[in-house]
């Protein structure tokens, strides 16, 4: 069986758009801010792999030459990540600011 881009670029969509735990009973979803929110030289890639792999377990069946975290340095103290899925890159930090979500504002200096 050969395992197409295309096929399994909508799953790790989904994953990645899911929050750990997001399914009542389940482990299942992408932990971003473990990812993200870590010193720049934290050793997590592979946790992050290894998760995902479980949750979708035909993506063990990638090799890391199929399937692996990338950086990419933006200026002194920032990384751009990325998922590489063969000769797709999906942008990591992206998703996680697309999941932000704005809620109410409070002025800690209002008198």
């Amino acid at each position: 069986m050969t395992i197409r881009t295309q096929d399994i670029l909508p799953m790790i969509e989904h994953w990645l758009k899911t929050p750990v735990n997001g399914y009542y009973g389940s482990g299942y979803g992408a932990d971003l801010a473990s990812l993200l929110l870590r010193p720049l030289s934290a050793p997590i890639a592979d946790d992050f792999l290894a998760k995902l792999k479980r949750d979708i377990p035909i993506l063990a069946e990638l090799s890391a030459d199929q399937l692996s975290i990338v950086s990419q340095n933006i200026g002194f103290e920032q990384k751009q990540i990325y998922l590489q899925l063969g000769q797709v890159a999906i942008n990591l930090n992206n998703i996680a600011d697309q999941q932000r979500t704005t809620g109410e504002t409070f002025d800690v200096e209002a008198g």
